[in-house]
């Protein structure tokens, strides 16, 4: 790995993503909000290939979250995610323990993967102490535009343990 696979730069086109994550989301949600959740997610590789998912409700009545639906998504279509890759994603990715989430936390599912970086619309304060998230290996920033962050804090807000 080179130290550019952990820098995020190019934030207004990294912006422009989450946009389309947030529109996808609340698109999702006007469909069937029984089914899909409050985080949506996108791999961008190296060729400027993006792949969305968006959380939803697995067969066995847990959540599948949007990291590793996109994540899936991308692998089913074009192989392993490339280093050089980024993950943007309406929340930053979790790392504690969840009963109802279908596998492993967004960060080990991130951190099994070549992916060096992660650009959030929103920083979930209920994971930044965990161990695995102090542990991950990859690079997150948060983005600096106010309304997009306010937008993901409010869907973040509607679900998250304060």
């Amino acid at each position: 790995m080179k130290l550019d696979d952990f820098k995020i730069t190019n934030t207004p086109k990294l912006d422009r993503l989450l946009v389309r994550c947030l529109e996808l989301l609340l698109k999702k949600r006007r469909e069937r909000p029984e089914y899909w959740g409050l985080v949506a997610a996108c791999v961008l590789d190296t060729d400027n290939r993006a792949i969305f998912g968006v959380n939803h409700i697995t067969k066995s009545g847990t959540r599948k979250h949007a990291e590793r639906v996109a994540i899936e998504r991308y692998e089913e279509k074009y192989g392993p995610v490339p280093a050089g890759s980024i993950i943007i994603t309406t929340l930053s990715p979790c790392s504690a323990p969840m009963s109802e989430r279908w596998g492993d936390s967004c960060t080990s599912v991130i951190n099994d993967t070549s992916v060096g970086k992660v650009y959030c619309g929103y920083e979930d304060p209920t994971q930044s102490d965990n161990p695995n998230y102090l542990h991950k290996q990859f690079h997150t920033k948060t983005t600096r535009n106010k309304q997009i962050r306010a937008l993901c804090k409010q869907i973040a807000d509607s679900f998250l343990d304060n």
